[in-house]
């Protein structure tokens, strides 16, 4: 090909390139504004509002975090999911309110104003089924020399919520090793909330578990039922939920299918002194419809502290119990301590 040909054909090559290219080089336009309640004033796109923190992307200062009772009003010309402490979702832009401590949202069906307390969360309509998705990823290790114990966990979870449905994952695993052998516990599975009015929501879950101490060498939980939120603010959640479980067992015992009742109480809090620290309390009951006698508990109790940008340090108290374990069963009850260290990741 001559020179001249294949210089006009690659100036033509570079001109469609960077007219493909243009949108994504050109300069981002930040058009949300967020006041603050000492009178400063922040310009950038709002990625939402979760646990208490209002979370902005900026053109000098990246990405910041907000919390939520310093602000005075927002303005956003993005598309919001706003929700509210009794569950109700508004679908709109944010306008400019007329009094500091207000939310108004323009919905199709006309403003609505909200008191910034009591709005839980809210989120762009618009963003990436992949920008939802949160969770975190931790471990930790520790060793008793005088009783010559090791121990070392993992945790992986991930969360993605949508306007209705809420789907999550997680795998914890904790091996112990000492003179006597090693022992080992898992807790792995997925779970389903489709959320309703008024803080009702239906909850679904798929679990497998293993615990040698309780003489479990694997079980699967396949469980539905009904739960609402009692209490939800920005900072805080305190839910209730129960229904019915298939447990398909197989011990040291042999193996068994029973049917159970569960319910369950969750409580979550959020506390923000200078970096973010999370509680989360869970107890669950599961009394057997098939051998009435039979009663198990699970509890758990988990603090996580930020150590800085999306690495924390977490504290972890877990307790099992079952008062009618399989023979060969070391005890009915184990419970521990965890310490880690970990990342987190999403909005």
């Amino acid at each position: 090909m001559p020179t001249n040909s294949l210089l006009g054909l690659t100036r033509l090559i570079l001109l469609a390139g960077l007219s493909l290219a243009g949108p994504v080089l050109a300069d981002t336009e930040y058009t949300d504004t967020v006041v603050l309640k000492n009178g400063n004033t922040i310009t950038g796109n709002v990625k939402g509002l979760a646990q208490g923190q209002l979370s902005l992307d900026t053109d000098a200062m990246g990405t910041v975090l907000i919390e939520w009772d310093k602000i005075a009003e927002i303005t956003s010309e993005t598309g919001m999911q706003v929700e509210t402490i009794t569950s109700d979702r508004y679908f709109g832009v944010l306008e400019k309110p007329t009094q500091n401590g207000e939310i108004v949202v323009n919905t199709t069906t006309g403003k609505k104003v909200i008191p910034s307390n009591n709005i839980v969360h809210f989120t762009p309509i618009n963003v990436s089924p992949w920008k939802r998705i949160q969770g975190s990823l931790s471990t930790g290790l520790s060793y008793t020399k005088s009783s010559n114990v090791t121990q070392y966990n993992i945790h992986l979870a991930a969360l993605y919520r949508s306007r209705q449905h809420q789907v999550a994952v997680k795998y914890d695993s904790i091996v112990t090793r000492q003179d006597s052998g090693t022992t080992g516990q898992i807790d792995s599975g997925i779970s389903y909330k489709g959320f309703r009015q008024n803080g009702w929501y239906g909850v679904g879950f798929l679990s497998f578990q293993r615990n040698e101490d309780l003489g479990i060498d694997g079980r699967g939980l396949l469980g539905a039922g009904l739960g609402r939120n009692m209490w939800e603010t920005s900072r805080s959640i305190l839910s209730l939920s129960a229904g019915l479980d298939v447990n398909a067992e197989d011990t040291t015992d042999g193996s068994q299918d029973s049917l159970e009742l569960f319910g369950t109480l969750e409580y979550l809090l959020y506390k923000f002194q200078g970096s973010t620290t999370n509680l989360a309390f869970s107890t669950t009951i599961f009394p057997s419809l098939t051998d009435s006698r039979r009663v198990r508990t699970q509890v758990s109790t988990k603090l996580r502290q930020e150590l800085f940008d999306n690495f924390f340090w977490g504290l972890t108290f877990y307790a099992t119990s079952d008062n009618q374990p399989p023979l060969g069963a070391l005890s009915k009850n184990d419970y521990g301590l965890i310490t880690s260290v970990g990342w987190s990741f999403g909005p």
